[in-house]
């Protein structure tokens, strides 16, 4: 028993579609990650910079320094 020419077809666009699926869906993911990992970096800088300015942690915690993205 073979199969039709029209099903072998659907069932191959499926799979392309599956795989474009699931390489959209972790490009985003990575793109979430790399902002994640960018956010990290900048709040690190700024506290190893205010660690300079101020030697003791919990004086630093309490000043806290809010950072405002741009849209």
């Amino acid at each position: 028993m073979g199969m039709s020419g029209q099903f072998t077809e659907k069932f191959k666009m499926d799979n392309y579609s599956l795989i474009a699926l699931v390489l959209f869906v972790l490009s985003l993911l990575t793109l979430f990650l790399l902002s994640h990992l960018l956010r990290l970096l900048i709040r690190k800088q700024i506290d190893d910079q205010m660690k300079n300015m101020i030697p003791i942690k919990a004086i630093r915690k309490r000043v806290g320094i809010r950072i405002n993205w741009r849209k």
